[in-house]
């Protein structure tokens, strides 16, 4: 398929900036374990060094878009909004292979810029400022899965892999941003968190966590934070196992309350690569607990603008010495 950049398509009206597509158009797109390539769900099965992305995959609640054409990214995006509402989803895996060819992927820089050119129709942004370091952000108002209320949540970032960062001879070298095709991968951590507490509650109560009593989610809540973390743990060192340490440091802190990577997070994608300190969940959980544990104690509707932990001012600071 010849790649355009430059909309309109015959299914895409733009209307004073704003795309305007038929509710009616099609879009391919749905589970993940029915929408990509055999290829692409091996590699999440086995290849992806993110537990909580593959742990995701595995319970089928990864949700697909295969853009075949520009208005297939808006259209997929309100497919998953309606999966994410069912809680059939948790997050969205956009696959860009059709709109970038292989022999146009010639680095990474040109391969993220293909892909910033693609996705800025979600974006108030330029693709030039998506592609360096700019963040994609889609804010969603959704039931959170621990209180039962809808709720914004304020940290759905979509973020660009690209095959060509897994290349040591690559300028932007950062095996955490490969894939073995290019793919937008949009999730919230405050949503995963969540729904990985309410999956707990199901598993060890079998009820909602409204039912729970104090005690039963005080223990709930310090079980999940404790397995979160260590999930992330587990992650980091999968990460730091697959990289040259020497272009692309990435690795725990020895206080395990945040790691070391060679990006910051959350950006759309970067042109310039240097080290960013990242929080770990041991210092963002407890701030979501104590939000849930205001509204089952003191009735506050939870609020998590601010909570967000890769996305604090602090933990996007360049690192400046060694952890």
């Amino acid at each position: 398929m010849e790649h355009s950049t430059n909309p309109p398509h015959s299914d895409v009206r733009d209307r004073g900036g704003v795309y305007v597509i038929s509710k009616t158009q099609p879009a391919h797109c749905g589970a993940a374990s029915q929408i990509l390539s055999e290829e692409l769900q091996q590699w999440l099965r086995r290849g992806l060094g993110c537990i909580a992305g593959r742990r995701e995959f595995l319970s089928n609640r990864y949700f697909a878009v295969e853009v075949r054409q520009l208005s297939d990214v808006v259209v997929g995006w309100r497919h998953f909004m309606g999966a994410l509402e069912r809680r059939d989803a948790i997050a969205c895996l956009y696959s860009l292979a059709a709109m970038i060819p292989a022999d146009s992927r010639t680095s990474a820089r040109g391969a993220v810029g293909q892909l910033a050119q693609i996705m800025s129709v979600l974006s108030d942004d330029s693709p030039e400022d998506l592609a360096a370091g700019g963040r994609l952000n889609l804010v969603i108002n959704a039931i959170c899965p621990v209180t039962g209320c809808r709720t914004t949540f304020f940290d759905f970032d979509a973020i660009a892999f690209v095959p060509q960062a897994a290349d040591e001879a690559d300028p932007l070298y950062d095996p955490l941003m490969a894939a073995p095709a290019p793919l937008v991968n949009v999730s919230s951590d405050v949503f995963g968190f969540s729904m990985f507490t309410w999956d707990h509650c199901r598993s060890r109560f079998d009820c909602e966590v409204r039912q729970l009593t104090a005690k039963e989610r005080r223990y709930l809540f310090a079980v999940t934070m404790e397995s979160w973390q260590k999930m992330a743990e587990q992650t980091i060192t999968n990460y730091s196992r697959s990289v040259n340490q020497q272009l692309c440091p990435t690795r725990l802190a020895p206080d395990r309350q945040s790691w070391i990577a060679n990006h910051q997070d959350p950006a759309f994608a970067e042109t310039e690569k240097r080290p960013y300190v990242h929080e770990m969940p041991r210092l963002y959980a407890p701030r979501i607990v104590q939000i849930w544990q205001g509204y089952f104690e003191d009735g506050v509707l939870p609020r998590y603008k601010g909570v967000s932990m890769a996305g604090d001012a602090a933990a996007r600071c360049p690192a400046v010495a060694p952890l």
